[in-house]
């Protein structure tokens, strides 16, 4: 076959062809030019972002004679360059994971000692060498601390906790990052252009965020991108190949779930199943979406970030304007922890289904389901009670019980509970607490609180305390806003849950 996959006719040849690790690129070219050149590296990070083509090309470079008047590249014409650009005695590259004993380390530790031929050095490159066994590694110790003038080491990894201490201290660590965003969509860019291959900016781009950092995963989705149409490759095209869902159906579902409208959550949903789209996937891909709205909600140069076509940015826009940040970010905390569910789940969509209308119905602001959680623990926990905490409530002490709720009520760290007390005025009256609070706190304690405070008021006394919500004569500004967030927010009957 005559066609050559697109991440390996465009690998790396020269240190200047590497993308996205300048901090390891000029290290290494100013020790080839500076003559400074350990015996040993480590070369980790994750999949596809340039560990092995680097050590492949560090390995030329060493070798090269016109290396340091080409600032530490390898030239690529002498004949040395050309020798070892095929299968050469100099540069050894050995897969661990698949010669992995101790016998595999030993025919190193005898063969080092050979010299090279074409140039001054020989290179061992070990790919994935954390998996070489702990007999391996140990016989390596000494060859590695110790190699002949000649012998030059270059281990890569994607798994460095893995790998002994005594193997880490003895090399010159160099941790390759993933790659941005915006260098992958211009590398995409570039290998379009050099095949002649008509594309749009929100192609390149959609392409580049799919690559998630890696080089090697971007440049083979490029790859299947660039045969699936004749003409311009256009954005909607790359969402085809990657068999993600459409904007405007993620839109859909979205919307339906951000304004709980519990009908369309269904219908879109069972739309989408129908088409074929993974729930996993579905998931995923909804999650994206709300981190694009959160994105579009609180920063000012979203579009340039996002880098999507006008309608689906616009799109995003309106919808943004409808629901709060709160709700967003309880969204994608949702659904991100949905991931390992789904995976085991016995009826996937059942879940997802749960769990976006679960989104639907809070507002992001309050869990209740939590909060009660979280007092449910405090009353499990008798020993964390204060000194001032009282079996017999009269009152000489009912003050001391009532800071020993507030502390509680603090522990618990519910912002608008918090708030509702923040004014407030209590006493002790014909065995009762009496709270002097305005409307609006005495409408949210009714519907939402009442529950959780008896509990409170159980941890410190005896018996359960009846008390009385008595309304202030003169409502300051937090009273009128408590009364606003009252008028505004619904809850189930004696449940406490937002609707």
């Amino acid at each position: 076959m005559s066609y050559v996959a697109l991440y390996r006719k465009y690998r790396p040849q020269t240190f200047d062809d590497v993308i996205g690790q300048d901090h390891i690129i000029n290290t290494l070219k100013n020790q080839i030019v500076g003559n400074k050149v350990s015996h040993a590296y480590l070369f980790t990070g994750t999949r596809g972002t340039g560990k092995t083509s680097t050590a492949k090309i560090f390995a030329r470079a060493v070798n090269c004679p016109h290396a340091v008047e080409n600032n530490g590249s390898p030239c690529g014409k002498c004949p040395t360059c050309q020798q070892l650009l095929g299968a050469n005695m100099d540069v050894i590259e050995m897969d661990a994971a698949s010669n992995n004993g101790v016998d595999y380390a030993r025919d190193i530790r005898e063969k080092v000692q050979y010299p090279p031929v074409a140039g001054p050095y020989k290179v061992y490159i070990i790919d994935e060498v954390h998996m070489l066994s702990v007999g391996a590694f140990n016989a390596l110790l000494k060859t590695l601390e110790e190699p002949p003038k000649h012998a030059l080491f270059v281990l890569c990894t994607t798994e460095v906790h893995k790998i002994p201490a005594t193997i880490l201290s003895r090399c010159m660590r160099f941790d390759f990052r993933l790659v941005p965003t915006a260098t992958l969509a211009n590398h995409v860019a570039s290998i379009f252009d050099k095949e002649n291959k008509p594309y749009t900016k929100e192609a390149t781009y959609a392409i580049a965020q799919a690559g998630e950092g890696s080089v090697r995963d971007c440049v083979s989705i490029a790859d299947r991108c660039y045969s699936c149409t004749t003409g311009t490759l256009t954005y909607d095209d790359v969402m085809a190949v990657l068999g993600v869902s459409s904007k405007n159906s993620i839109a859909k579902l979205c919307k339906a779930i951000l304004t709980n409208n519990t009908s369309d959550i269904l219908t879109e949903t069972d739309t989408l199943v129908k088409e074929g789209k993974d729930v996993a996937r579905l998931s995923k891909d909804l999650s994206l979406y709300i981190k694009d709205l959160l994105t579009v909600k609180v920063c000012k140069n979203a579009n340039e970030m996002l880098s999507l076509p006008d309608d689906a940015y616009f799109q995003l826009v309106e919808l943004a304007k409808q629901v709060q940040v709160p709700k967003l970010l309880f969204a994608i905390d949702t659904l991100v922890g949905l991931e390992n569910g789904l995976r085991y789940a016995l009826s996937p969509l059942m879940l997802f289904e749960s769990a976006a209308l679960k989104i639907g119905a809070s507002t992001g602001e309050v869990d209740v389901e939590g909060l009660d959680r979280r007092i449910t623990r405090l009353e499990q926990q008798p020993q964390n009670l204060t000194a001032e905490s009282m079996v017999v409530v009269d009152k000489t002490n009912a003050q001391s019980v009532w800071r020993g709720v507030k502390v509680k009520l603090e522990q618990l760290g519910d912002p608008l509970l918090l708030g509702i007390w923040k004014d407030i005025s209590v006493r002790f009256e014909g065995g009762n607490f009496v709270v002097n609070c305005g409307k609006g706190a005495h409408t949210l304690i009714e519907l939402q609180y009442k529950m959780q405070l008896n509990k409170l008021i159980k941890m410190f006394c005896d018996k359960t305390i009846e008390y009385q919500l008595v309304e202030k004569e003169n409502s300051g500004d937090l009273d009128r806003r408590l009364q606003s967030l009252a008028s505004t927010v619904k809850f189930e009957g004696g449940t406490g849950k937002p609707v």
